[in-house]
Formats: C-alpha cells, sequence, structure tokens
C-alpha cells in the first residue's frame, strides 16, 4: 500500500468516527420529585453574615492648659547655672527646681529627689505624660539610689522616649532625651503629683 493510499484511507476512518455537533443529544438535568423543593430552598437561603460592632475611636489624649504653663514656665530657665541646694531663679539643684516650679501652681513637693520619689502615683514608661516627674541614679549608674530628677515636656510613644527638663551640675538647665546613653543607663522610674481630674 503506497503513503497516498494510507493517507486517505485514514481520512476516511477518520471521517467515518466523527459524530456532527449537531446530532449531538444534548445534555438533560436529572430531576426528581422533590427537585422544586429543592430549588425554591437554594433559591431563598440567604448566608447569615456576622454582625459588625463599631470600633470606638480612641480620644487622644490632649495635655491639660496648667500642664503647658508649667511646661513654658520652666523653659524660662534654660541654661540657669547649677547650683547645689539652691530652690531659687539665683540657681536650682535637680529637686530644687521640680519643687520651685511646681510650687508656682500650688503643688508642694518634698525637699530631695529621693522624698519626691515617694510622692504621686508611680507610673510606667509606656503611660508617661508630660508633667510627670522622672527619676535617675546619681553618677553611679546600676543602683536603686534616687539622685536625680527632673519633668516630663514630650513624650515620644512610638520610640518609648521622653524629653524632660532639669537642672544638670554640668549644663545648668536644659532639656534631655532619655534615649542619651547615661541617662537610659540610669533612668529608674516616674510618678505622677498632679491630679488632672481636678484640673478638667
Amino acid at each position: 500500500m503506497t503513503y497516498i493510499m494510507r493517507f486517505l484511507l485514514g481520512i476516511l476512518m477518520l471521517t467515518a468516527m466523527a459524530v456532527p455537533m449537531s446530532a449531538a443529544e444534548p445534555l438533560k438535568l436529572m430531576t426528581t420529585p422533590e427537585t422544586p423543593k429543592y430549588l425554591a430552598y437554594i433559591n431563598s437561603w440567604k448566608p447569615e453574615l456576622p454582625v459588625l460592632t463599631p470600633v470606638e475611636a480612641v480620644e487622644e489624649y490632649k495635655t491639660p492648659q496648667m500642664v503647658l504653663d508649667m511646661i513654658n514656665h520652666a523653659k524660662e530657665f534654660m541654661g540657669l547655672r547649677y547650683r547645689r541646694g539652691g530652690k531659687t531663679p539665683k540657681g536650682f539643684d535637680c529637686s530644687g527646681f521640680t519643687g520651685y516650679i511646681f510650687k508656682q501652681f500650688g503643688i508642694s513637693l518634698k525637699a530631695s529627689s529621693s522624698s519626691q520619689y515617694t510622692q504621686g502615683t508611680p507610673v510606667v514608661t509606656d503611660d508617661l505624660r508630660p508633667g510627670d516627674l522622672v527619676f535617675f541614679n546619681g553618677r553611679r549608674a546600676g543602683t536603686s539610689r534616687v539622685g536625680h530628677v527632673g519633668m516630663v515636656v514630650d513624650v515620644d510613644a512610638d520610640a518609648g522616649t521622653f524629653k524632660f527638663i532639669h537642672s544638670a551640675i554640668s549644663s545648668g538647665i536644659t532639656i534631655s532625651d532619655s534615649s542619651e546613653p547615661y541617662y537610659s543607663r540610669r533612668y529608674i522610674g516616674a510618678r505622677r503629683v498632679i491630679d488632672e481630674s481636678s484640673l478638667n
């Protein structure tokens, strides 16, 4: 059988096996007496969506005006020299400075930084607010003995740090950041002595 004959025979066989699309029997949906009931159920079914409870907006903390006034008043002494035992505008030590500022706004603080650490309520770092008192070791880091105090003037909640104004031996009245190695190693804790509920 020649190549041409084999080719023609193959075409004839394929033609015989082919079924015209028009001759194909259409598909039929199998139904039962229960089918209408099932279809009605499917059409009437509605998925139960979860009930969403609206989230209450968290009110952003707003520093009371009196605290802002305290901070602004404290900043008026920027650069004033440190004076050991000083409690007046002629010169302050650390606790003398915080005691003086708070006194101008009707709040009495004890004389030393260690005694001021016993006043008010403890505050964790994540909850610090302007006006809070922050306490540090003295020149020796790693001890629990309070030797220095300042007042918070700004808080960076994202970074977990804060700025505080204080009377430093080396620079007098200045603003420092808690992220500075000298202070981050010596930080002990904070106290809140301002009753903000009475300011509203």
